[in-house]
């Protein structure tokens, strides 16, 4: 990918970036990179980019973090549009740091939104479906949120609230293509059930969180699936096709598959710019690079498990950098170290120990290199 031309210079970590892409097609593209401040959190994500098509229909991807409607306006008209502009909101996926500001932009812009079917389960409420839910009262997406209440309720309940009144104008089905070819979707769950990419003009991929630089995106759980099933399309409720690591990495392969590839630009939601830099990838290099990582964690997993069984937390301390584990970090890793032992469990390669079933122990196999492993050969 050529390094894109710089319109708005940002900080360090990209926020407040506008850059410019052209496809070989003529089609221009924008890149907004939106703050994405966390509370109780040291370490930095970087902002999230949102990226403006000017083609045939103006094209939004992506809102951006809650409470950042004015800066987005900001930025947006460095680009010679405003929000009136804008014809259709496609959503990536249904996080707070992708489709905030979203019921915002669209109450002004009056756009279509568009979004993976599942997204309508998603930001519904389903307080009558319980199903081990942990928040049964709140949306689909955070049924089983992890964060601290304070976290919930300081931040998220306006915007959920807004967000569950939208209506979907277009339900993307699984890897759709549009009729006059300029989009194509590609849905790659994992991170989150109704996760997608876009594919413009054949040429540049939108990853969402699905992937990116220099960092791997939060694999959510396959526990989530017995959880949520109830609140799924029928389609999605027979079978876990849509939760969990080995989802998100048969989303990967997907990705490294690409009859397209090598896609000409890969453009993230984070890290595109940071640390002073253009962070540019080869999309199938990138998706095989990341299985591959997912590998060797759960090697280390079974490292620290080896001869003494150990807790969670154990595991987490000596795994992650303690840069990691600060505020809500060790929240995050905790369900990261459990997507891979909910990979490894299945594989016979740990079993659970301990008075409370509460510790790890590795069972002297390592049936994940076989298993994983095929779809990192096969890409």
């Amino acid at each position: 990918m050529e390094t894109p031309d710089v319109i708005v210079k940002g900080k360090d970590n990209g926020e407040g970036m506008v850059i410019h892409y052209k496809t070989t097609k003529g089609t221009d593209v924008f890149g907004l990179a939106i703050p994405n401040i966390y509370t109780h959190a040291d370490w930095d994500l970087g902002p999230t980019w949102c990226y403006l098509i000017a083609g045939q229909k103006i094209t939004l991807i992506d809102t951006g973090r809650i409470g950042n409607f004015e800066v987005f306006e900001s930025l947006l008209k460095s680009t010679g549009k405003v929000f009136s502009d804008i014809d259709r909101i496609i959503i990536t996926h249904s996080h707070e740091d992708h489709d905030g500001n979203l019921a915002e932009i669209i109450s002004v812009a009056q756009a279509e939104l568009w979004a993976h079917k599942i997204y309508r389960q998603m930001i519904s409420y389903h307080p009558n479906i319980r199903d081990g839910a942990t928040h049964p009262e709140l949306p689909g997406s955070c049924r089983l949120c992890r964060m601290p209440e304070s976290f919930y309720y300081e931040n998220c309940v306006p915007y959920h609230r807004a967000r569950s009144s939208l209506k979907i104008d277009v339900a993307i089905e699984d890897d759709q293509k549009l009729p006059d070819g300029d989009l194509n979707f590609l849905f790659t769950p994992g991170h989150s059930p109704d996760a997608l990419c876009i594919i413009l003009d054949e040429e540049v991929i939108f990853t969402g969180d699905t992937l990116l630089p220099g960092i791997t995106s939060h694999p959510s759980l396959a526990y989530d699936f017995k959880v949520n099933h109830l609140i799924l399309p029928e389609e999605y409720g027979q079978k876990n096709e849509i939760y969990g690591l080995m989802n998100y990495i048969k989303s990967l392969t997907k990705i490294a598959r690409l009859a397209s590839q090598p896609l000409k630009a890969t453009l993230p939601a984070h890290r595109l710019f940071y640390n002073g830099r253009f962070n540019l990838l080869d999309s199938s290099e990138r998706a095989k690079e990341v299985i591959h990582f997912h590998i060797d964690r759960c090697r280390d997993v079974l490292r620290i498990v080896d001869g003494k069984p150990a807790g969670i937390e154990d595991i987490v301390v000596q795994h992650f950098p303690p840069s990691r584990l600060s505020g809500t970090g060790k929240t995050l890793a905790k369900n990261e170290i459990r997507a891979h032992l909910e990979i490894m469990e299945a594989c016979g390669d740990i079993c659970w120990t301990g008075e409370n079933q509460e510790l790890v122990q590795r069972t002297g196999s390592e049936n994940y290199l076989d298993i994983i492993g095929a779809y990192s050969r096969s890409s």
